[in-house]
């Protein structure tokens, strides 16, 4: 966030409040798209052995998702991710709305990622959505699903794997 912050104020990052509502959804859709893209390469990069050995193995000492997995990164990882972000706003000028829409997105979207519950319907994996059984099934099989918000990336690159959890969180019921 400092080094955000900094950026910002040194005029490398350049915000602009004067967006339609049209253009602040683009500009969100672009972020999202364009971090989650940065995420599944930092992400795939995190799952090479020797990286994995030192920054990334904690986290898959969650074998099924939970609450608590989400915040189980290294202090490089989170920093990684945070510098990625500052990458993707000092590319282009956007909305306050769009950066504060987007970081509300993530926040929420990790949030849902590891509660242990499936809160999509079955449908939305048609939709490329990184839902939770998404995320659960890279953390049963390590080699697959590295996206975050969507499957787009797996698919596009030969790394998705369809979910085979069972029917309970269709229903509700936790994973474990």
């Amino acid at each position: 966030m400092l080094i955000g912050v900094y950026s910002w104020k040194s005029g490398w990052i350049v915000l602009n409040e004067s967006k339609t509502v049209l253009t602040i959804l683009i500009e969100i859709a672009a972020i999202i798209l364009v971090m989650d893209l940065l995420m599944y390469i930092f992400h795939y990069l995190a799952h090479h052995p020797f990286i994995y050995k030192i920054l990334h193995r904690k986290h898959h000492e969650h074998i099924s998702t939970n609450f608590l997995s989400l915040f189980v990164l290294h202090p490089f990882e989170t920093l990684g991710f945070g510098l990625m972000m500052i990458f993707v706003f000092m590319l282009h000028e956007f909305s306050v709305f769009s950066i504060t829409i987007y970081l509300f997105i993530n926040l929420i979207w990790g949030t849902i990622g590891h509660l242990n519950r499936e809160f999509f319907p079955k449908w939305t994996e048609q939709l490329f959505l990184g839902t939770t059984k998404f995320h659960n099934q890279h953390h049963l099989n390590e080699q697959k699903n590295f996206g975050f918000y969507t499957s787009i990336w797996d698919r596009m690159f030969g790394t998705y794997k369809a979910s085979v959890i069972s029917e309970a969180l269709d229903r509700g019921h936790p994973l474990n």
